[in-house]
């Protein structure tokens, strides 16, 4: 067995469809499509590089490991997605992936790994977390998956039910890039959300979002072919207090994400989080109908949100760890 780095794209493939396979083991499997993978292998955005390693046997790919390289904020990190055909487990494969990773990781500077395991809601922690523990990874944060059939009926009746809540905010809605007039204002809301979404143990680096790295971040995901709705709550003095966003894409069209929700602090109370998502369903449904699961995943200590999903049927389906090492 030899570990060796992918970058042509037959063996890409080849090496994605491990992670593919035991992504496949998870009722709701996440993982992006090998098309969508191999852009961001070949093109990758302006904050992130990617690279792939695989572990080889007689020709046969047994084991692949998918690597992040943030290139603006964390640059101390890799994050890592490793995976081994069940077949060869328990051979050492997964141990020489994770081997040759933090070499490559130390090589180029980095100082740490993340990766994630995932457990069925209300199971133990299964074999990856096994894995990862053994390894001198600590698990650094907990989130909650929870999922939604779409469409979503009775939210014109639930908007109404909290509309009273909120009557001093306007609730706007775009399903393409950000207009001019809130550009600045959204970059800030964008820029908040590291520092107010709980991550536990996790120290991360906040992104700092400007116009040109949104604008840019809106164009690679047109160029994906990408789609999707965002909505923001408008003060009564013209600032913007809060919002969430729904993405999806064409290469996954029975999978929808609900991406960040946040309010800010000085405008919570008004249960603007609800109205938001409320909102941002319904100008979703007004222009694409097509049946999907939302996926979404919140920490588990942010019970404000957990109840929020809870309240517009969101059910839970697994447990997600993070998990830190030293290179």
């Amino acid at each position: 067995m030899e570990v060796v780095g992918v970058d042509e794209a037959d063996e890409f493939r080849r090496a994605f469809g491990v992670l593919a396979s035991v992504a496949a083991e998870r009722e709701f499997p996440t993982l992006m499509p090998v098309d969508e993978a191999l852009v961001l292998l070949q093109s990758p955005p302006a904050d992130y590089r990617f690279s792939c390693l695989a572990s080889i046997e007689d020709d046969e790919v047994i084991g692949a490991a998918l690597l992040t390289w943030p290139q603006s904020e964390n640059q101390q990190l890799v994050v890592v997605d490793l995976g081994v055909v069940p077949a060869h487990r328990r051979r050492g494969v997964g141990s020489a992936l994770l081997h040759a990773v933090r070499a490559q990781a130390r090589d180029e500077g980095r100082s740490a790994l993340l990766g994630e395991t995932f457990s069925p809601y209300g199971a133990e922690v299964g074999s990856g977390a096994a894995f990862a523990s053994k390894r001198g990874f600590v698990a650094q944060f907990a989130a909650l998956h929870q999922v939604l059939t779409y469409p979503v009926s009775d939210l014109a009746a639930q908007a109404d039910a909290v509309a009273e809540h909120h009557r001093d905010y306007e609730l706007i809605s775009w399903p393409g890039a950000c207009p001019e007039e809130y550009l600045t204002e959204y970059c800030g809301l964008l820029s908040l959300v590291d520092e107010e979404v709980p991550l536990d143990d996790l120290e991360m680096q906040p992104k700092r979002w400007s116009p040109e790295r949104l604008r840019a971040a809106e164009e690679h995901r047109r160029t994906q072919g990408h789609f999707g709705s965002t909505t923001v709550a408008v003060a009564a003095d013209g600032r913007l207090a809060g919002y969430t966003e729904l993405t999806g894409s064409p290469q996954q069209p029975g999978r929808l994400n609900q991406r960040d929700t946040l309010v800010r602090p000085e405008h919570r109370g008004h249960r603007l989080g609800l109205a938001l998502k409320l909102a941002n369903l319904q100008a979703l449904q007004s222009a694409f109908q097509d049946p999907a699961t939302i996926h979404t995943w919140n920490a588990e200590s942010n019970a404000p949100m957990i109840a929020v999903n809870d309240h517009l049927g969101f059910r839970p389906i697994e447990h997600q760890h993070v998990w830190h090492s030293p290179a």
